[in-house]
């Protein structure tokens, strides 16, 4: 179900205008579902998909330590990359 949500979040994201560059990318400290790009901005993207609400909404699901835990991860992939600018 995850790649589902994840598509869907891609189609989504491109048709505000943002440019998918990655898919599910692993760090050693954390995975990243999706970055984008839209014009010179990167955006790091959490997905959450959910059949129901039984057990909370998406966004509760992303509480601040999966949010540092996303930053860790989106830190780690800029240093990595090469032309890091």
């Amino acid at each position: 179900m995850a790649l589902i949500g994840e598509d869907a979040a891609a189609r989504y994201l491109q048709r505000l205008g943002m440019k998918i560059l990655q898919h599910n990318i692993n760090t050693p400290v954390g995975e990243i579902d999706l970055v984008a790009r839209q014009r010179r901005t990167l955006i790091f993207v959490e997905v959450k998909t959910r059949r129901s609400s039984a057990f909370g909404s998406p966004a509760e699901a992303v509480d601040l330590r999966k949010q540092r835990q996303i930053i860790r991860a989106a830190k780690w992939y800029l240093n990595d990359k090469p032309g890091k600018d």
